[in-house]
């Protein structure tokens, strides 16, 4: 017997009516989503000054006169406020908000029968931002023709598939020769971190294919001939140490066994480390990872193989008990490091809704202007990032502190909260079977 809200049955067949149903109904709530981010621009776009704060005795006004901040027009801090304010309302990154203001823009402005598609449920959502990925190769006036050429074929197909399609058909109607779009895209090359569990990570690096796939090919030589040698690492762990090796110029050759082992494969970098270490880890009487500011909990050994090098430390003891911090000094004239300090331990990161800068990348943001009267203290301060702290100078967005809370208003009204770090509270004992 299987029960939901509206279904009680024994019917696999009837299961399976209901996920096509409610696959059917998500994309068109996603259309729906789709028609609602572009008529928001739309208005946003109509109504400027609902939206940017223009102060001339203001420090950004200040700026904006002497010319040192580029970002002035009205235009682009009503984009940035729109963005912001998806990104909230929908819980996810400015980055992701971006696009998805974009997709909108361009499926109801140039790609209707996608639209329709979506709406019915024909297509998913991912189908939909593919083609809008292709599609944006070509002026408005000629999205049309690509549309109808993608969409003449199967639609019941899945994601891969729907969009190697896209990609073909691009590539046979794209005026622009693929060396031509190559050398555009090549400007967008870079390396990214993302963090992943357990202390790992992602090096992710995006480029030319052929550099990209001829260091692929060179690591697993390398890591083949070490295997071959009777290395007991998969091939996958050679890759890797044969990469951090070459990076970090570790002196420990890639087929000794122990360079797995990143307390021991890194040679100390000169770096700036915000680390949190609970006080009977220091002691040796607690399993209790340290806190690694930006990514999370780390082995006690690779913090301290990291802070060997670091040029300053700013330490944190934690109660064992409360998980509240130990002593601080705090002053209430401009923000000393003290002080500074101690916000950062608060915070954690940048208090804007979503965003995960570190505080120690972040600037001290007076809730209540100092040339309002605010004062330079604790319950008046919060870490925002640079992007961030324009964005509050230059827009109708407010914030206030209530307690630890960071209350956000937009210009919309809609309120956001944000909470300090969360990794502050009473120590958890492992479970163990």
């Amino acid at each position: 017997m299987c029960t939901t809200d509206s279904l009680h049955c024994d019917d696999a067949a009837t299961l399976v009516d209901e996920l096509d149903r409610v696959r059917r109904a998500q994309a068109g709530l996603e259309a729906e989503r789709t028609r609602l981010l572009d008529e928001l621009r739309r208005v946003s776009e109509a109504h400027q000054e609902r939206i940017v704060s223009y102060d001339p005795g203001s420090p950004a006004a200040k700026k904006a006169a002497r010319g040192e901040d580029p970002a002035t027009d009205a235009a682009d801090w009503v984009a940035r406020s729109t963005r912001a304010e998806v990104a909230c309302v929908l819980r996810v990154t400015e980055r992701q908000a971006a696009d998805l203001l974009r997709e909108s823009r361009v499926l109801c402005a140039d790609l209707p029968a996608t639209m329709t598609a979506l709406t019915s449920g024909e297509i998913s959502y991912r189908h939909a931002a593919a083609l809008v990925e292709d599609a944006e190769m070509f002026t408005p006036l000629h999205r049309g023709a690509f549309e109808d050429a993608v969409l003449a074929g199967r639609r019941d197909v899945t994601v891969h598939r729907f969009a190697h399609r896209s990609r073909r058909i691009r590539e046979h109607l794209d005026p622009d020769t693929i060396q031509e779009r190559a050398d555009r895209a090549v400007k967008s090359r870079d390396v990214t971190v993302q963090p992943a569990r357990d202390g790992m990570g992602w090096l992710m690096v995006y480029g030319p294919i052929m550099q990209v796939h001829l260091a692929h090919t060179l690591l697993t030589g390398t890591a083949k001939d070490e295997h071959d040698a009777g290395d007991p690492r998969t091939l996958g762990q050679l890759r890797f140490d044969a990469l951090i090796d070459a990076l970090l110029r570790n002196d420990r050759p890639v087929g000794v066994p122990d360079s797995a082992d990143p307390a021991k494969s890194l040679r100390p970098v000169r770096v700036n480390v915000t680390l949190t270490v609970p006080a009977l880890s220091l002691l040796g009487e607690s399993e209790e990872p340290a806190v690694l500011d930006g990514y999370g909990p780390i082995p006690l050994d690779v913090a301290m193989t990291l802070a060997a090098g670091a040029t300053s430390w700013r330490r944190v003891l934690t109660d064992p008990v409360t998980g509240i911090r130990l002593v601080y000094d705090r002053t209430t004239y401009k923000t000393p490091a003290a002080l500074r300090t101690w916000l950062a331990d608060r915070d954690g990161t940048c208090r804007f809704p979503g965003c995960d800068t570190p505080a120690t990348g972040c600037e001290t943001d007076h809730n209540l202007a100092w040339e309002h009267g605010g004062c330079t203290d604790h319950d008046n301060l919060a870490h925002l990032c640079k992007k961030h702290h324009r964005l509050k100078h230059h827009t109708r967005w407010t914030a206030r502190l209530d307690d630890e809370l960071l209350v956000w208003t937009s210009p919309t009204g809609h309120e956001y909260t944000t909470a300090g770090r969360e990794d502050r509270g009473p120590a958890l004992t492992p479970l163990r079977t």
